[in-house]
């Protein structure tokens, strides 16, 4: 039974090893910001999740359950994919070009913050249009 958890911890280890170092090379190697925002948070969610998976597996056969390690997984998982939304959003406010050239559709229009400033002015209300007279 000790040499199946082992095996199986073994396995995740090395399935989050692969994925942690794919995101290290993607931060390398990818050209632009809005490329290089998929290899952290895809390393981080796929490789941080196996790590963890690893660890809940190593202490199940310690024989305590692993609420942190599925609280850090919960975590990981939220925080990953908002935190790369906001990075984004900040590039595209900073109006930051990739170098694909093929972001810039969203840099032409309006970002969500910016609508409310381009709205119509508000017309007075004894100029109604509701009003016959």
């Amino acid at each position: 039974m000790q040499l199946v958890m082992e095996i199986l911890v073994s396995i995740f280890l090395l399935i989050g090893s692969f994925f942690m170092l794919v995101g290290g090379i993607g931060m390398v190697r990818l050209p632009d910001l809005f490329m290089r925002l998929h290899a952290p948070t895809k390393s981080s969610t796929l490789g941080l999740g196996s790590f963890l998976i690893a660890a809940m597996i190593f202490s199940a056969f310690q024989g305590r359950f692993g609420f942190a390690e599925i609280l850090l997984t919960l975590l990981a998982f939220i925080t990953a994919p908002v935190s790369a939304n906001l990075m984004a959003q900040a590039a595209l406010h900073l109006r930051l070009r990739s170098t694909g050239g093929e972001v810039p559709e969203a840099i032409e229009r309006p970002l969500p913050w910016q609508r409310s400033r381009r709205r119509a002015p508000t017309q007075d209300k004894n100029n109604s249009h509701d009003d016959p007279t």
